[in-house]
């Protein structure tokens, strides 16, 4: 095949997967307002990002026009999860944001971008369990309404604990970690030994998540050292992070103190606390969310490797001029 004519293919089918991908977020808008949610637009630009010590926001500075305040350092949104509990705390009960996220430093490798399209949703009075069936029927949903058959979703999606992973895997016994619970070296048993066997061969949910690795997730009610999280594996790739939220200011006040100072260790850039977001919380009342990566989502229908082949342009193509610096 001659130069010109791979290049034509190629664009060809970055072009299909860029039409596949508008037909993707069409059809997810579609599946929600049929069952009901309403859809939010929460701001992008924000003054207090989350804590989390392993996601970086990008920061700028802001003046309105002829304003007298300083200027004031500002961040682009890692998540939309603040803005959106602070509105399920105002009274609103089914709620999706489908938008633009952000996150410094993260790795150009093909299933990441520094800019990707991320969507939430919270629902109130439901559980994890629940919360699973949701996302389930709504990838399943999107698919059919598409009328596309993956065979990554060909098989029954499974349901795993972390622990019977760390069984079924690596023959260890999680809870003996617990105690003495070392973050580095389990991320290191875990990305080496189970991550990359999940959803090979059908859709797995891994859920409850040691409660030191679930900031914002309630701690399980029969075992406080696990919190109520889940993430969902399709196709080689995690999908969706999820949670049933935490609800408590105090507790979810320590652990941001704890992330704060993890942060501060680590030589990473501080910042206050977001009163405001704490203060909501214990009017929310018992909700569960999940953040779902839809460029992921694309991939997978489109069998595409590399997150670059369905997003316009990537990030070494947007910021050329200056790597070539």
């Amino acid at each position: 095949m001659c130069d010109a004519l791979r290049v034509t293919r190629f664009a060809f089918m970055k072009l299909k997967n860029i039409q596949t991908r508008s037909e993707v977020v069409t059809s997810i808008r579609a599946w929600f307002d049929a069952k009901g949610f309403t859809e939010v637009h929460t701001p992008r630009l924000v003054g207090l990002p989350g804590q989390e010590p392993h996601l970086e926001p990008f920061w700028m500075e802001v003046q309105e026009q002829g304003g007298t305040q300083k200027t004031q350092n500002v961040a682009l949104i890692t998540s939309p999860e603040y803005a959106m509990k602070r509105l399920l705390a105002e009274g609103m009960e089914k709620i999706y944001d489908v938008g633009p996220c952000f996150r410094n430093g993260e790795p150009w490798d093909g299933s990441h971008d520094p800019e990707f399209l991320m969507l939430e949703w919270y629902q109130k009075s439901i559980s994890l369990s629940e919360l699973m069936d949701q996302t389930e029927e709504m990838v399943r949903g999107v698919a059919e309404r598409m009328r596309i058959a993956p065979s990554a979703l060909s098989r029954s999606w499974r349901r795993m604990t972390v622990a019977e992973a760390f069984r079924e895997y690596l023959d260890m016994d999680l809870e003996s970690m617990l105690e003495d619970f070392d973050e580095d070296e389990f991320f290191k048993l875990f990305l080496t030994h189970i991550e990359p066997k999940l959803s090979k061969n059908q859709p797995t949910f891994l859920y409850r998540y040691p409660v030191q690795l679930a900031s914002l997730a309630k701690p399980c009610d029969d075992d406080p050292r696990f919190a109520e999280r889940v993430e969902l594996y399709i196709g080689g790739l995690e999908i969706a992070n999820g949670f049933e939220e935490l609800t408590d200011e105090d507790e979810q006040r320590r652990r941001f103190l704890e992330e704060q100072k993890t942060r501060k260790e680590s030589g990473k850039k501080t910042w206050p606390l977001d009163e405001s977001f704490l203060s909501a919380l214990p009017k929310m009342g018992p909700t569960a969310g999940i953040a779902f990566g839809v460029d992921r989502l694309v991939m997978v229908f489109t069998g595409s490797k590399s997150i670059n082949d369905v997003i316009p342009f990537s990030a070494r193509e947007r910021f050329s001029n200056e790597m070539k610096d």
